[in-house]
C-alpha cells in the first residue's frame, strides 16, 4: 500500500509537472517578445516545414534520446519517448486553449506572459523532475552535460539553451529579447524551485510512510 501511494504521489507530480511546464511554454511562444529556447526552435521548423509545436517535440525528443543512448551505450529510454508525446500534447493543448482566451497586445500584457513562461517552465521542471520517471528529453541532454564536464546545472542548462537558440534563429523561429531573458534566467530559476519542491517532494512522501505506519501499527 505504502509503494502504491508513494508511486501516485510521483506520478502526481510528473503529470502537474509537464502541464506547468507546457503551459509556459505556451505563454513565452505567445508573448511574442521570443519564445523560450527550444520553443522558438520548434516554431521556426513549424513555420519552415510544417506539422504542430508539439509534434517537433516529439521529433526533436526522440532525436536527443538516440543521442543520449549512443553517447552512454545503452539501450534508448522509452520513458523519454513517453515524455516527450506527453509535452508535445500539452504544448499543443495549451497553446490553443491560450489563442481561444487572450493572446496580449499591449507591452504589459507581453511582458506579463513572458514572466508566466519563465515561472511556469521553471516550477514545471523542478515538479516532473522529482518523479525520477525519466527527464524530457532537453532536460536529460543538460543532465549528460553535467555527467561529462562537471557542471552545475545553472550553468549546463545555460550552455544547452544558447545551442538551441541559434539553431531557432536559423530556422527563422521567434528569437527575440524573451528568448535571451530565459536562457539567462531559466538555470538559475531552475535552481531556485528545485530545492524547495523536492522538501514538498520529500514531506509528502514521508508523511505517507508515517500514515501507512500508524494504520499497521493500530
Amino acid at each position: 500500500m505504502v509503494v502504491n501511494r508513494n508511486i501516485r504521489i510521483r506520478f502526481s507530480f510528473y503529470m502537474i509537472g509537464i502541464l506547468l511546464l507546457s503551459f509556459g511554454i505556451s505563454c513565452s511562444v505567445n508573448s511574442q517578445l521570443g519564445a523560450a529556447p527550444m520553443p522558438s526552435l520548434q516554431v521556426g521548423l513549424q513555420q519552415t516545414i510544417g506539422l504542430t509545436v508539439g509534434s517537433w517535440e516529439f521529433i526533436i525528443g526522440a532525436i536527443l534520446v538516440t543521442i543520449m543512448a549512443i553517447v552512454r551505450r545503452s539501450r534508448p529510454d522509452i520513458l523519454a519517448f513517453l515524455t516527450s508525446f506527453l509535452t508535445g500534447l500539452s504544448i499543443d493543448m495549451w497553446l490553443y486553449v491560450t489563442e481561444q482566451v487572450y493572446i496580449p497586445e499591449q507591452l504589459p500584457g507581453k511582458i506579463l506572459f513572458l514572466c508566466f513562461g519563465l515561472l511556469f517552465i521553471g516550477l514545471g521542471v523542478s515538479l516532473y523532475l522529482q518523479a525520477k520517471f525519466s527527464p524530457a528529453p532537453p532536460d536529460g541532454m543538460i543532465l549528460l552535460l553535467e555527467e561529462i564536464w562537471k557542471m552545475n546545472r545553472s550553468t549546463s542548462r545555460t550552455l544547452f539553451s544558447l545551442a538551441v537558440v541559434t539553431l531557432g534563429f536559423l530556422f527563422s523561429g521567434p528569437v527575440g529579447i524573451g528568448t535571451f531573458i530565459m536562457v539567462v534566467s531559466l538555470g538559475p530559476i531552475v535552481a531556485f524551485f528545485y530545492p524547495k519542491v523536492e522538501k514538498l517532494f520529500i514531506k509528502l512522501k514521508y508523511d505517507n510512510q508515517l500514515i501507512q505506519t500508524f494504520h499497521k501499527e493500530g
